[in-house]
């Protein structure tokens, strides 16, 4: 089906909001074509269905979800959604950087599923209100969505109590977050794991090395992760050309910008920009 979006660590105290940064949110309706594709990111995912029923599907699992269904996947798991039944799954989505769940009552698992039902009223409005200031691109949206999120985390944490832990990432080496730093900086430009090694310091296996144990992804990925993610905000946002936008983004030609989209999106670029136009 078609996924159509309209639009070791350190445990943080329970009163304060976690040290995270928000990559993405939007909300997504499954179509007719969407292909279930296991698909993962460099960062946290946060899942609140708000109509349908469907499963959320792991390389060895498949959870049943439904509406007020919440489901907080940790960084780097493998992980798609299926629609069931004659009522699409829709649901709100975050992507959250430096952020990992400890669920203490399931400590194996890379994900989780909390039926909210009874509290509906308290969560979906947070997630509204954010949603609103990015569809909206208003003046300073991106600190007022931090701030609905960390209210946001704060009611998940009353409502869960101690059976969620937010943890920070795990503490990284100062070289990798410079080259994390880098890489979310000047994506668009012809970056090459040499370049990275050169900006680091370091010989270039021994940085791959260290930052996939870092962040859980090859540094040369992480970099296709950030050009896509920006991809998606340009297919969304302007009437750039395919070529213009594949060029934008940092990579060498538009042939590979849509096979390097279709493998992470499961779309390809123009049937993302048809399903997804604000």
């Amino acid at each position: 089906m078609t996924k159509v979006k309209h639009t070791d660590a350190n445990f943080l105290s329970p009163c304060g909001p976690p040290c995270e940064r928000l990559v993405y949110i939007t909300s997504a309706t499954f179509g007719e074509d969407w292909e279930y594709t296991l698909h993962s990111h460099s960062f946290a995912e946060v899942f609140f269905v708000t109509s349908g029923e469907g499963y959320f599907c792991t390389g060895d699992a498949e959870v049943p979800i439904q509406t007020n269904t919440l489901v907080l996947i940790n960084p780097n798991t493998p992980h798609t959604e299926r629609s069931l039944g004659d009522t699409p799954l829709t649901y709100m989505i975050l992507g959250i950087e430096d952020l990992y769940f400890y669920f203490r009552d399931h400590e194996e698992y890379c994900f989780h599923t909390y039926d909210l039902k009874d509290h509906k009223d308290e969560i979906l409005p947070n997630l509204n209100l954010m949603l609103d200031e990015v569809q909206g691109r208003h003046q300073d949206s991106y600190r007022i969505c931090h701030y609905y999120m960390s209210v946001f985390f704060l009611k998940v944490h009353r409502i869960l109590g101690n059976r969620l832990g937010l943890c920070s990432a795990d503490s990284c080496p100062d070289e990798c977050t410079s080259v994390r730093e880098y890489i979310k900086e000047h994506f668009a430009d012809d970056i090459t794991l040499d370049t990275l090694a050169a900006y680091s310091g370091f010989n270039k296996y021994y940085l791959s090395r260290m930052f996939s144990r870092a962040y859980g992804i090859a540094p040369i990925n992480y970099l296709l992760e950030c050009r896509i993610l920006h991809s998606e905000v340009l297919l969304k946002t302007t009437d750039f050309s395919i070529t213009q936008i594949s060029r934008i983004v940092g990579f060498s030609s538009a042939n590979y910008f849509s096979q390097s989209f279709k493998r992470y999106t499961g779309m390809t670029p123009l049937s993302y920009r048809e399903t997804h136009m604000i």
